[in-house]
């Protein structure tokens, strides 16, 4: 197996309430959860699906952003350039556009906004819509998932 790039999954467990003997058959790895980034909300988990819930709540523009880390586990200076599929409706970034690897194991950040504009829905109603990110080199595709939901209060 050669994913090319792995999303780190040790903040997510911790901020999940698993417990450190839960973690370490997990990951095969003694994990240290006190100095885990706290998640915020749930969007911000480090999951490799991005999900975007807005409340319309009246308000036309709506928009959030959510910070994902990567693991380079594929060749050392490697190159991934991101194709955004947004959902229908929405504005969807990506920064930055490019994510420079000089080694197998490095960490880094990218950060993706969501703007999308409300749509009409009775109360209590709810529409998703979905898309896509990828991040590729030219050998490895690492895509993950993008779902808004609009959701209109009672």
């Amino acid at each position: 197996m050669d994913p090319g790039l792995v999303y780190d999954y040790i903040d997510f467990l911790c901020n999940s309430n698993y417990t450190i003997n839960n973690i370490k058959v997990l990951a095969r790895k003694t994990a240290d959860c006190s100095g885990a980034k706290r998640a915020g909300h749930a969007g911000n988990l480090n999951y490799p699906l991005f999900s975007a819930v807005f409340q319309q709540y009246g308000r036309h523009n709506m928009s959030t952003h959510l910070i994902r880390q990567v693991t380079n586990v594929g060749d050392p200076n490697s190159v991934y350039k991101v194709t955004i599929n947004p959902p229908s409706d929405t504005v969807v970034t990506v920064e930055p556009q490019e994510l420079v690897f000089r080694r197998v194991g490095q960490k880094l950040n990218f950060l993706v906004r969501v703007q999308a504009m409300a749509v009409k829905l009775s109360p209590g109603g709810s529409s998703m819509k979905g898309g896509s990110i990828v991040w590729s080199d030219g050998k490895h595709n690492v895509t993950s998932p993008l779902i808004v939901t609009m959701q209109q209060p009672l």
